[in-house]
């Protein structure tokens, strides 16, 4: 039985995100405006009592929610399927696909972080999933050279976890040829799906 965990982005609360990112800048930018430029005729003095207070409520708002977006994930990998502590368990007959943006990773050929430094490209998130029988997704979201959610120790643990879960599908339906590489189930994209 092998244990994983590490960091990920898990992609929740988008939509609170976006509120207090706009608050933020709106009461930045009144904020702002009181203070640099002489506004009496348009906005009383008083109201700076107002909005400066709010201004520094929607900075830490915005800073707990987006802080909230980062799950701490622990995989137990085990014969039949694997648990995970954010979403629950599975077993490897029951996974219909898997989903790996392959042609993103640079430990399998994809683009090296040289590029992305010699460049202004924006780092890619990777975006990996499992469905199951049952409609259940597996979902994590991470960045192979760290980023806000996740460091480049994370996504080491996770690329062990997906070389292992790849190994243990391939034996489980191929199980009469050895394995000879990591994540060889998959196909050229990344994709695995149960015929």
């Amino acid at each position: 039985m092998n244990t994983y965990q590490f960091r990920f982005n898990n992609n929740n609360k988008t939509a609170a995100i976006l509120f207090w990112f706009f608050s933020t800048l709106l009461t930045i930018t009144l904020t702002t405006t009181m203070l640099v430029v002489p506004v009496e005729a348009y906005f009383p003095n008083w109201l700076l009592l107002f909005t400066f207070p709010l201004m520094l409520l929607s900075i830490y708002k915005l800073y707990k929610v987006a802080s909230r977006r980062q799950s701490i994930e622990i995989i137990t990998l085990n014969k039949e399927g694997f648990t995970s502590s954010c979403f629950g368990s599975v077993l490897f007959s029951d996974i219909t696909s898997i989903k790996i943006p392959a042609r993103e990773i640079s430990l399998l050929g994809g683009v090296n972080y040289d590029y992305y430094k010699r460049t202004e490209a924006d780092i890619p998130h990777l975006v990996t999933s499992i469905t199951a029988n049952d409609g259940k997704t597996f979902c994590w979201m991470l960045s192979e050279w760290s980023g806000l959610y996740n460091a480049k120790e994370d996504f080491s643990v996770f690329f062990d976890f997906l070389t292992a879960l790849t190994d243990q599908m391939y034996q489980l339906y191929h199980d009469k040829e050895p394995v000879s590489s990591y994540l060889k189930i998959l196909d050229e994209n990344g994709s695995w799906e149960k015929s």
